[in-house]
């Protein structure tokens, strides 16, 4: 598969979990973390990794292994979602994925 293939069915995923407020258990998290790292290549950190709150998602990435491109290519495949820079203290880039429907 694509990355615009799994991106797709990933946020269709992430926005049902969102929009329909489902819960979401510790192995879930892990195949999310895991399917961004190997199937879309994005450097997330693996203890933070995911995090699914109220109305968005979280990615905890790995600064060293990023590159501008991989931010938009998650910005364009993720194009129901809005992107926030987000402040942590961990020294990661902290990126929420925010529901724009």
């Amino acid at each position: 598969m694509t990355f615009d293939e799994v991106a797709s069915k990933l946020q269709c995923e992430l926005a049902d979990i969102i929009m329909n407020r489902k819960e979401v258990n510790e192995y879930e998290l892990i195949v999310y973390k895991y399917l961004f790292i190997t199937e879309l290549k994005i450097p997330v950190h693996e203890d933070l990794g995911v995090e699914i709150v109220e109305d968005s998602f979280v990615l905890y990435l790995i600064p060293d292994s990023l590159e501008f491109g991989v931010i938009r290519r998650l910005d364009d495949a993720f194009d129901r979602f809005r992107i926030t820079f987000m402040p942590n203290d961990y020294g990661l880039v902290k990126l929420k994925f925010e529901l724009s429907d």
